[in-house]
Order: C-alpha cells, then structure tokens, then sequence
C-alpha cells in the first residue's frame, strides 16, 4: 500500500515537472466543450468546429492559457537570477603525478628465493625414463 503510494506520487510529480498536468487539463476543457456544444447546436460536426476554432474558448480553456503564461513569466525570472557557481577557485590546477619508481626488496619467502635466481640453462629435457613411467 505504502509502496504504491509512492509511485504514484512519483509520477505526479514527475507529471509536474514536465507540464503534463496542462495537457491533461486541457483535454478535460476539451472534452466539456465537445459535450456542451454539441448538445447546443444539436451537431457534433457543429460542436467539434466550435471547440476547436478559438473564437468560443471556455472559462476552463482561459484559466489554462493564464496558467501557461505565468509559468513562462516565472521561468524567465528564474533564468535571470544568477546561477550558483559550485567550483573551488583555490584549485585552479591541479597536475597529478605518478608515484615515484622504488624497488622494493622482495620479502625473504622460498618461493620469493627461487624467483632471483636464473633458470637452468639449457633447460631440462624430458628423458625417456620419466615418458615410461607416466604411461
């Protein structure tokens, strides 16, 4: 329950922020209009050319306009403020170097031992004896 409740106030706002809420309003005003119109004229060829022709805008359709509007005006002065500037100007440069090469003494382990020294040479080969005894 919780949970579901969440998404979907999630999708409301999400709906918000991209200007949704005016196109689902807009529909509704349509819609009315289609239904009101048609009743009055009697046509819904009549009542669809009276919603859409602009000349007969319902109370529903005006708020929407003025809504759109002062939502410009806002965004015009949300723009006009000054942005905040998030950079550090105490680092202006930055130069990363590489750690300096040491040779660090390989710990005192056998199989460390066994490593320093060189392989035999030439290398062993494998005698006709050990091929005997693996078969």
């Amino acid at each position: 329950m919780l949970r579901r409740t969440a998404h979907t106030l999630i999708v409301a706002a999400l709906m918000f922020s991209i200007g949704l809420h005016w196109v689902v309003l807009q529909s509704v005003a349509w819609a009315g209009m289609l239904v009101t119109y048609t009743v009055q004229e009697g046509s819904v060829i009549d009542g669809l050319s009276q919603t859409f022709d602009n000349e007969h805008p319902c109370p529903l359709c005006s708020a929407i306009k003025q809504g759109k509007q002062s939502e410009k005006k806002d965004t015009k002065r949300a723009d006009q403020k000054k942005k905040l500037d998030l950079t550090l100007g105490i680092f202006s440069r930055v130069v990363l170097t590489p750690p300096s090469p040491t040779l660090s003494p390989l710990p005192d382990f056998p199989h460390g031992i066994a490593r320093r020294t060189k392989p035999p040479s030439p290398p062993p080969r494998c005698g006709s004896s050990s091929l005997s005894s693996l078969g």
